[in-house]
Order: C-alpha cells, then sequence, then structure tokens
C-alpha cells in the first residue's frame, strides 16, 4: 500500500472524517450565536469577521488533536494502550473496520470535536464578554477631564459603529450667476434631502446647523466623519441651466473613502421632478445603508409638497434668507413665505415656516407678542389643516402654544412632531427645554442627549445639556459638557461659567475659581458670571472674597437670588432668606430652578425654605 492510501487510512481509523463535520456543524451554529450578539448586544463591526477567523485558526489544531488523541486512545486487544508502532497495511485494513464499531471511536470522536471546539471558541467568547463588560455605558459623553485647562478633556462626537450615520455636507452650487440668485436653490435642495433623510427613524441624521460649517472646506471626509461622529458622509452638487436641473449626488463610507453609491440625476425643471429626486435620494441612501423603510416612512417621503415651481422656489428663498437672522431677514423672508402661499395657498411647508418666521422674530425681541402670535398661530394652524402630518408645523404651532403659556397643549405638539421626524434636533432640543421648566429633568436630559447627537457642534444645546446635567447632580457629566462646549468656542464664558460650578463640587476649588474668572473675564457685563465666581469663592470658604462679590452684583442690579446663594454656602441663612424672600417679591420666575439647584442645599433643612417654596408654588 502506497503512503499516501496507509495516510487516507489512518485518517479514517482515527475518526478525523467524523470530528471534521462535528467541528464544521458546531463552527455554524457559533457564527449563528455571533449574529445574534452583533445584532442585539452592539458589538463592534470587527467582531463577527474576527470570530470567523479564530474557527479557520481552530480546525487544524482540532483535526490534529482528533488525529494523535484518536492514536493514543483505548483499543480492543492484548497490546491495547501499549503500541505505538505504525501497523502494517493488513492490520490496518483488519482492525480500521472493527475499530469503526467500537464505542470507544464515538465517544473519543465527540470528545475531540467538543474539546477542541470548545477551546476554540471560548477565545472568542472572552473577547466578547471582555468587550460587553468594558464598553462606555450609553449616554456616555467621554472620559472625564483631569486637567483644570479648558479643553483638554474634550472629544470629538463618537463615532456610530453602523453605518447607519450620515452627514449631508452643503451641495456645491454648480449654477450660473451670483450667488444670491442661484445659491438659494442649492442650499434649497440639500435642506430637503436633509428633511426626508431625518424622517426614517433607523438612520442618525446629521442636522443642517451642523453640517453648514464645512461648506468650502479642506478637510477630509474621514476628518469630518470623525468629527460629527458618523460612518457615512453624502457628497453632491446643484446645476440648473434654463428649464433643465442636473443634481449629483455620492456616498461615502467616511472610514475607508469607499464609494457606497453615486447617483447622477438630469431632468426637465419640475417641482414633481425636484421633489422625485429628492425622494429617489431617499431611499437609494437607505437601501445603501441596509435600512428598511416603513410603508408610512415611505409615504412621507413620496409626498409632493407643491405643484407649483414658483411657489417652491419663493419657499427656497424665503429659507435662505432666514439663515441670515437680522430683523430685516426675517421681515423679507415673511414676505417671501408669504408669496410662495399666493402661488399654491395649499402649500402647508410654507405656511408651517412663515409661522416659524414669526416665532423666530418674537424670539429675537423683534415683534411684540401681541403682532407676533396671532399672526404665527394662524400660519401654524392653517399649515396642520392642509397636512395634519406635516412635523414642521406640529413644531412651529408648539412654539406658539410656549410662547402663550399652554405648556400640555404645547408638550403634545412637540411629541407629535418627534414621531412624526425623529431627526429633527430643533424638536427635540425645544421640547427638552420645555420639559426642564417642568421640572423633569431626567426626561430632558434624554431629549438634550438626542438634539445633541443630532447637532453635535451646536454650544448652545451643548450649554442647556450641560445645565440638566448640574441640575441632576451629575457634576463630570456637566464637566464634560462644558468642556465641549469650550472646544467648539474657546471664547464661551458659559461653558467657563458652567464649568466653574462642576469643578467646585467635584471639590477642585482652587481649579473653579481660576476658571469663573476666565468667564468673568469674557463677559465682564454679565452678572451672572460674576455671581458664579462668588459662589466658589464660598464653597473655598473664602468668606471676605465672596461678599465683597455679593455686594458688586447688588450694586450692579443683579439677581438677588443668587446673592442668597452666596450666604446660604457662606452660613449666613438669615440674610439668605431675607434675599430670597426679596427675590419672590420682586422677581418670583427667578426662584425656577430653586429646589433642584445644588447651589441651594445649605437652605434646604431650614423650615423657611419649603415655606418660601409652597408660596411660590416650586413644589
Amino acid at each position: 500500500m502506497s503512503a499516501l492510501k496507509q495516510f487516507v487510512r489512518e485518517i479514517h481509523r482515527r475518526s478525523v472524517w467524523q470530528v471534521l463535520g462535528i467541528y464544521a456543524v458546531g463552527a455554524w451554529i457559533a457564527l449563528q450565536v455571533v449574529d445574534v450578539l452583533a445584532n442585539n448586544f452592539g458589538l463592534p463591526t470587527w467582531f463577527p469577521p474576527f470570530a470567523l477567523g479564530l474557527l479557520v485558526l481552530g480546525l487544524p489544531v482540532v483535526l490534529a488533536t482528533a488525529f494523535v488523541q484518536e492514536g493514543a486512545g483505548p483499543r480492543t486487544g492484548d497490546d491495547a494502550g501499549t503500541r505505538t508502532d505504525p501497523l502494517a497495511p493488513s492490520e490496518a485494513d483488519a482492525i480500521g473496520s472493527a475499530a469503526d464499531r467500537a464505542a470507544p471511536h464515538g465517544l473519543f470522536t465527540w470528545r475531540n470535536a467538543l474539546l477542541g471546539g470548545m477551546a476554540a471558541f471560548a477565545l472568542w467568547g472572552i473577547v466578547a464578554a471582555g468587550w460587553l463588560l468594558l464598553r462606555p455605558a450609553a449616554g456616555d459623553t467621554g472620559p472625564a477631564a483631569t486637567a483644570s485647562v479648558p479643553g483638554a478633556g474634550a472629544t470629538s462626537a463618537d463615532v456610530d459603529e453602523s453605518r447607519q450615520s450620515i452627514a449631508v455636507l452643503p451641495f456645491t452650487n454648480r449654477s450660473a450667476g451670483t450667488e444670491e440668485d442661484a445659491g438659494f436653490f442649492a442650499s434649497g435642495i440639500h435642506d430637503d434631502i436633509l428633511t426626508q433623510l431625518s424622517k426614517i427613524d433607523a438612520l442618525k441624521v446629521i442636522s443642517r446647523t451642523s453640517v453648514m460649517q464645512y461648506e468650502g472646506t479642506q478637510k477630509t471626509i474621514g476628518q469630518i466623519g470623525h468629527e460629527l461622529g458618523v460612518a457615512t458622509v453624502l457628497e453632491g452638487s446643484v446645476q440648473r441651466a434654463g428649464d433643465r436641473v442636473r443634481v449629483n449626488v455620492q456616498l461615502i463610507d467616511s472610514g475607508t473613502d469607499e464609494h457606497l453609491w453615486a447617483e447622477t440625476y438630469d431632468q426637465e425643471l419640475t417641482a414633481a421632478n425636484v421633489f422625485a429626486i429628492q425622494s429617489d435620494v431617499a431611499r437609494k441612501i437607505a437601501d445603501a445603508l441596509e435600512t428598511t423603510l416603513a410603508p408610512e416612512v415611505e409615504e412621507r417621503i413620496e409626498q409632493r409638497p407643491t405643484e407649483s415651481l414658483e411657489a417652491y422656489e419663493l419657499y427656497l428663498q424665503g429659507r435662505y434668507v432666514m439663515d441670515r437672522a437680522t430683523r430685516q431677514d426675517r421681515e423679507d423672508a415673511i414676505q417671501l413665505f408669504r408669496r410662495a402661499i399666493e402661488e399654491d395657498p395649499d402649500f402647508a411647508l410654507a405656511h408651517s415656516w412663515l409661522a416659524t418666521s414669526y416665532t423666530t422674530l418674537l424670539g429675537s425681541a423683534f415683534l411684540d407678542p401681541a403682532e407676533a402670535l396671532p399672526s404665527a398661530r394662524a400660519a401654524a394652524e392653517r399649515a396642520l389643516e392642509i397636512d395634519p402630518d406635516l412635523p414642521e408645523a406640529h413644531t412651529a404651532l408648539a412654539e406658539v402654544l410656549v410662547s402663550e403659556g399652554r405648556w400640555d397643549d404645547a408638550e403634545r405638539e412637540f411629541v407629535r412632531a418627534i414621531e412624526l421626524n425623529p431627526g429633527n434636533a430643533r424638536a427635540h432640543e425645544r421640547y427638552g427645554l420645555l420639559i426642564v421648566d417642568r421640572g423633569r429633568f431626567e426626561a430632558a436630559r434624554s431629549e438634550l442627549e438626542v438634539a445633541a447627537e443630532l447637532d453635535p457642534t451646536s454650544r448652545v444645546i451643548r450649554a442647556n445639556l450641560a445645565f440638566v446635567r448640574f441640575l441632576l447632580r451629575d457634576f463630570e457629566g456637566t464637566e464634560n459638557e462644558a468642556l465641549r462646549m469650550i472646544e467648539l468656542e474657546p471664547d464661551f464664558d458659559y461653558g467657563y461659567y458652567i464649568l466653574a460650578a462642576a469643578q467646585s463640587f467635584q471639590g477642585r476649588h482652587e481649579e473653579a475659581i481660576v476658571t469663573a474668572a476666565r468667564s468673568v473675564e469674557l463677559a465682564p457685563d454679565d452678572l451672572y458670571n460674576l455671581a458664579a465666581l462668588g459662589l466658589v469663592h464660598a464653597r473655598a470658604g473664602n468668606r471676605d472674597r465672596a461678599l465683597g462679590i455679593a455686594a458688586q452684583i447688588e450694586k450692579g442690579g443683579g439677581s438677588l437670588k443668587e446673592i442668597a446663594l452666596i450666604y446660604g454656602q457662606l452660613g449666613e441663612l438669615d440674610r439668605a432668606f431675607e434675599y430670597l424672600e426679596r427675590t419672590y417679591q420682586s422677581d418670583p420666575g427667578d426662584l425656577l430652578f430653586l429646589m433642584s439647584d445644588p447651589s441651594a442645599d445649605p437652605l434646604r433643612d431650614d423650615p423657611r425654605f419649603d415655606e418660601l417654596a409652597e408660596r411660590a408654588g416650586l413644589k
């Protein structure tokens, strides 16, 4: 018998084929388990191929183990357990068939396969368990800063491990004419594609305010993806020439620069064609990112806001001039939206943005509420008459209701807007602020965290989130948010204000004093910054310095409540309650967060605290 034939017979006699079959079945089952873990427990994308690689590497180990151990296993005959020399061909033929029928044969086959397989599987099991135990907790905003230098602990956004996150960069305008004449169209197409994508609840879509900073940027796709915390980036351009429009788009993996999808649309310029392009882009991106669209989402994406190209262009111009944010621009936007409505009275989006124009003028103190609110309400309600499921209209009406003090009605409208468009950062932010004022801090934190994820470069959202974390006594989280604010805008005085509070309540009083002094340096006319400096001096035991600052605040007409808190930190409770009573008499709204403010802790055990809270309606 040839050496090859003898080797094959040895493989057969030692049950290597059976071990191979058992191992293959076990490996297939193990890979199914890996798939379930990856999909349901947030395992990183590298884990499934890592597990497959280990299984492949484990195969020769298992087969070699089976070959050696099977030869050393129990045998029948007088020389059982002692014979180690190779079998002669005749012996192999005779003993092989008998061994195939022996009971120990099956036992050793299963034992070798199971032990070898368990050893291979154990390695990736340990890796999976370790990753699950050591990964950051949900909602963790990153490592706490350990240095007093602002920005030392700040980090870019955490990148979504899956591909189901996207930033849509500002589209390049390739149309002829001035930016004023032609830029509004490219900007409008960009806005509308963003809006379409944000309706897909399975996608994380970065908001417009965060992506606009990358207009004309020289940064790489990888840098942008890292800074915004997304796995994919969409680039595009718009060219309008006569009665034609061309839109080029390409979807890129931010980690590998791989082009996942690209398309060029060259169509006759009609409202129907423009909306069809936007809908098709949203569907194709969802498909490229392996996202299934629910029927109701697909129906919303397919909707055409207007059949009038003239109305649509006026609407886009209105959106475009609103970005400049002066009073004149907002008033110009109102006129453009009104003209769009004249072209198409059933253009619900134009009605909703008309309402938003009024509320932003009101929020900027450009209009008297008596003038703005009735117009804003009428426009929002008309939009909802036309399209009851228009998220922008629900958001606009909610903001009107907030201004009118109708909290329950406003909350209902915000919730509905978020249901219809879960990717709307502004709706999450505004709703979070509403329920902060209603004392529901945990729920507010959740809403503001979503808003910050969707709009990661908004210092305003970060500021509100830091404040809520402070009220929840999450001082480490407060510090992280403050550092991110300072990273976004190094001269933002509120970032230093809230950072000083977080440092002080973590016992780092000298750092807190330096940080609070920086906030005063950046905005010396803001007496709340001076109050923060007084409070950290009081907590550090610097009585004379704290009292001197309290006198400065009162002389400058600052918050009496803040003076009360300084006295409370110094243990002078009679003076503290004197200033709280004066606050109640002159500005009771300034007491809004007194029940939760950690700075008020020294006052809580005094019976006067509960009595004041009862009178002020704080309970």
